[in-house]
């Protein structure tokens, strides 16, 4: 299995599909979260079984916005 470490979520689902590997996600974040975020990344992932993984993800701002500019 390719590890997808901080892939973009949709490349990362994409990558283990193809490879024959079904993909549940589930989102991580702070208790305030991240406003503005539209980056998910990949900050962990786990193997269940040969054919099944868990990608856990985060959102970023990877962008600035108006206050940071």
């Amino acid at each position: 299995m390719t590890n997808v470490l901080g892939f973009p979520l949709a490349q990362a689902t994409e990558i283990l599909s193809q490879e024959g590997i079904s993909v549940s996600c589930l989102e991580t974040r702070s208790k305030k979260g991240v406003p503005d975020g539209t980056d998910m990344r990949v900050v962990r992932q786990n193997i269940l079984n040969e054919g099944h993984a868990v990608l856990i993800y985060a959102v970023f701002r990877t962008k600035p916005n108006e206050a940071n500019a």
